[in-house]
């Protein structure tokens, strides 16, 4: 005999009747709810007696008032749990339920849906004008910049790659959310309708696929800060962080209500930013694993010369990694000297994943005056007489997935020279 059932609980704020009738249409079918872990996943046990059960409104984060549970009981219902921003009620069969009025219920739940909606809306618009800055890439060198940094980073990457699907999903939920606006506003008082079983659970679903969204994007950040991040950095904003939370414990709502475990949300607050310091290390090595592997390994522009790395003054690592590569799990970034005979060149390999990424890098690298140089497809030379007799060449070139910038005070550079590194970067 089976002793549980799983469930996947992860109805967003709009939905709140689809949560109500799942619990009721599992204590039809004998079972009853014995905890929502995670508030993703309910676990259903056998019932010896059927129950009803009410699903209310409480904003998340916050305990419900003493005198309306105390009314509660007196109606028959028990709060059985608290997930997010749903109230489980369960009660006997035949209980009257405990809001009847329509037209304040649907008040209430348009006042939910709506902060809840704003809230996610805020978020877009920020993924928004990355978008923005993608689009005014060849607005200026700084714009550039600036971009290419992001593409160097675990976040800004994973960020890029899905903007798509979040404009998707946003579309697909601002659609959802007027259906629902109208569902409530043709009721006139009376029951709230349930959202139909496939549209919920498509709903519920995407909730939790945006919840491990979330972990991905938390576990980039780790990668990142065990890159860039310094130790002081880390630490004050665990103790700034913590202290702000202390300092904030006593606070409270328009309506009186305190804080749900506002000391265990302090101490669960402060293991996450204490995980900055502490797992920011752990996770650094999993960056250059999963970092494209540099067809330039040892290699050097000139034959003969001397490959010195240096490090990136943007990229000062308390974790023990190779600060001369650097960069995401789509492009790595490697910068080195090369001195032959006192001559010095400044060679910067940039190595994408993906041929369209490589060709976005190239754009971002190129200057509008970068002249091609004949003969060639995807080089691009520069050249500047200095004075002395002193030239400065600037050299740009693409080859596959790789990109490759090299700088020289030391005259023009050869053709042979390269066609050696293109040479290098087919092979």
């Amino acid at each position: 005999m089976t002793r549980s059932r799983w469930s996947l609980f992860t109805y967003p704020v709009m939905d709140i009747k689809a949560a109500e009738a799942l619990l009721n249409r599992r204590a039809v079918e004998g079972w009853t709810l014995d905890r929502v872990y995670l508030g993703t996943f309910a676990r259903f046990v056998p019932a010896d007696t059927r129950s009803a059960w009410c699903v209310d409104w409480s904003r998340s984060g916050y305990s419900e008032r003493p005198d309306y549970l105390a009314l509660c009981t007196d109606a028959g219902w028990t709060l059985i749990q608290k997930v997010g921003a749903f109230n489980l009620y369960k009660a006997p069969v035949g209980t009257p339920p405990i809001q009847t009025d329509g037209v304040e219920e649907a008040r209430r739940f348009r006042q939910e849906v709506l902060r809840a909606t704003f809230k996610g809306w805020g978020v877009l618009l920020g993924l928004l004008l990355f978008l923005a800055a993608l689009v005014l890439l060849v607005s200026g060198g700084a714009w550039r910049k600036g971009l290419l940094d992001l593409l160097l980073t675990q976040t800004g990457l994973f960020l890029l790659l899905s903007l798509p699907a979040i404009l998707a999903c946003w579309l697909f939920w601002a659609s959802r959310l007027l259906l629902r606006l109208q569902q409530w506003d043709r009721t006139s008082g009376g029951p709230l309708p349930v959202p139909g079983r496939t549209s919920a659970g498509v709903a519920a679903w995407l909730c939790l696929l945006c919840r491990l969204w979330g972990v991905a994007v938390v576990i980039c950040f780790l990668m990142d800060t065990g890159q860039r991040m310094r130790l002081s950095t880390a630490l004050g904003l665990l103790v700034g962080g913590c202290i702000g939370l202390y300092l904030n414990r006593d606070r409270k709502d328009k309506e009186g209500r305190k804080l749900l475990s506002r000391r265990g949300t302090v101490a669960i607050y402060g293991l996450i930013l204490l995980s900055v310091t502490v797992l920011s290390p752990i996770f650094s090595p999993l960056s250059d694993v999963l970092m494209p592997p540099s067809v330039l390994v040892k290699e050097t522009v000139l034959p003969g010369a001397v490959r010195v790395d240096r490090s990136f003054s943007r990229s000062v690592s308390y974790a023990d990694t190779d600060t001369s590569s650097i960069g995401s799990f789509g492009l790595r970034h490697q910068s080195w000297w090369e001195a032959p005979s006192g001559e010095q060149h400044d060679v910067d390999c940039y190595t994408a994943r993906w041929e369209w990424l490589s060709r976005l890098v190239q754009a971002l690298l190129r200057e509008p005056w970068y002249p091609p140089l004949d003969g060639y497809t995807d080089v691009w030379l520069q050249e500047a007489d200095l004075g002395g007799g002193k030239t400065e060449s600037l050299l740009l070139l693409r080859s596959g997935n790789t990109v490759v910038t090299v700088e020289t005070r030391s005259g023009p550079i050869p053709a042979e020279q390269i066609d050696r590194l293109l040479s290098l970067l087919s092979s």
